[in-house]
C-alpha cells in the first residue's frame, strides 16, 4: 500500500482543522475521521507504547483508512531524524517485515525466540505497513476516537482514576505507567492537572493513606516512592539544593517541607527530584531520569454538593 504524500499532505492539514471537540492538550483532532491523535516521538518497545497509549485514555493507532495514514505523515514529517517507522496497532492482516533493521532493545527480555509471534505493525514513513520485532525501540501514535474520549466532569480532567476528597478540595490521581519527572509532569498537564504539591499535614496524611495501597505502575524503577510536584536545580558552585514547588514555592511556603529520616542525601550526587515515600507520606529526593511512579491533582474551587 503506497500513497503520494506530496499530494495528500495538505489534505491532511486541512483534516486536522479547528474543532470545538477537545481533548487532552497534547492530542491533535482530525475531523475527518473524527478523532484524536498523538506522535509520541521518544522509543520504546511496543508492549509498553500499548501501556503508554492506554494510560492516555487511547490505544495504538490501527491503520483503518488512509485518512489514519495521511494523520501520521502529516505529524512525522515534522521529525525527519526520528526515522522511518512508527508503532501501530494490529490491523489483523498479514504484512511484508521491514528491511532495515532498528535498534534493539537491549533491556527487553533475552529469553524470546525472535519469530513472526515476536513480530509486530509499523507503518513507514511512505505509507507501508510493515512488521518489526516487538522489542525494537521506535515512536509510536496513539489514537482515540472523540466519542471514546474520556473526560472527568467533576475533577474538570481528561482522563479518568482521579478521586475527589473534599476534605482537601483536590481530585488526584496514581499513574499506572512510570515516567521520568519531566515525562511525569507533562503528563498530568496533558490531561489538566498538575504533579500533586502537598500544602498542608492534612493533605499530607490524605496522600499518605491514598499511598497505602497504590495500584501496580508499570516500569517503576522502585514502587517505595512517587513522584510529586517539586525540584532543585543542579548547582556548579557549592551551595546548598533548594527544592521548590512547579508553582516556584518554596517547600515552606507551600505549606509542607518534612522529609523523611536521612533524606535528603543526594545519594548519588544527582537526586534534584522530589518524590513521597509510601511508608511515612515524607519527602525524598531522586535521580530526574528515572522512571517512577507519580501523583496528578487537580484542585477544585466548587466543593461538591452534599
Amino acid at each position: 500500500m503506497y500513497i503520494s504524500f506530496v499530494a495528500l499532505f495538505a489534505l491532511a492539514l486541512a483534516s486536522s482543522s479547528s474543532s470545538n471537540k477537545q481533548y487532552r492538550t497534547d492530542y491533535v483532532y482530525n475531523s475527518k475521521t473524527d478523532a484524536f491523535y498523538k506522535l509520541h516521538i521518544e522509543t520504546v518497545w511496543n508492549n509498553r507504547a500499548k501501556s503508554i497509549c492506554q494510560t492516555e485514555g487511547a490505544s495504538l493507532m490501527i491503520t483503518a483508512s488512509q485518512q489514519d495514514i495521511m494523520q501520521l505523515h502529516a505529524m512525522i514529517k515534522e521529525f525527519p531524524d526520528i526515522g522511518d517507522y512508527a508503532w501501530v496497532g494490529n490491523d489483523g492482516l498479514a504484512h511484508d517485515s521491514a528491511e532495515e533493521q532498528p535498534i534493539i532493545n537491549l533491556d527487553a527480555p533475552t529469553d524470546i525466540t525472535l519469530s513472526k509471534k515476536n513480530e509486530c505493525e509499523v507503518l513507514t514513513r511512505s505509507g507501508d505497513v510493515e512488521t518489526h520485532t516487538c522489542f525494537s525501540l521506535l515512536p509510536f501514535i496513539c489514537k482515540v476516537k472523540a466519542e471514546s474520549a474520556r473526560y472527568d466532569p467533576e475533577c474538570d480532567v481528561y482522563g479518568d482514576g482521579y478521586q475527589y476528597y473534599e476534605s482537601v478540595g483536590s481530585c488526584y490521581k496514581i499513574s499506572r505507567v512510570a515516567f521520568s519527572w519531566s515525562q511525569a509532569y507533562e503528563e498530568c498537564r496533558a490531561e489538566g492537572s498538575h504533579l500533586v504539591v502537598l500544602n498542608s499535614m492534612t493533605e499530607d496524611q490524605l496522600i499518605y493513606n491514598i499511598l497505602k495501597t497504590p495500584p501496580h505502575v508499570i516500569g517503576a524503577k522502585a514502587t517505595w516512592f512517587f513522584f510529586a510536584g517539586f525540584r532543585a536545580h543542579k548547582t556548579t558552585d557549592g551551595t546548598p539544593r533548594v527544592f521548590k514547588t512547579i508553582f516556584n514555592q518554596t517547600l515552606e511556603e507551600a505549606g509542607f517541607n518534612q522529609w523523611s529520616l536521612n533524606e535528603p542525601n543526594n545519594a548519588f550526587g544527582n537526586e534534584y527530584c522530589g518524590t513521597i515515600f509510601k511508608n511515612d507520606g515524607k519527602y525524598n529526593d531522586v535521580d530526574c531520569s528515572h522512571q517512577y511512579g507519580f501523583i496528578c491533582e487537580k484542585e477544585i474551587k466548587k466543593v461538591r454538593a452534599k
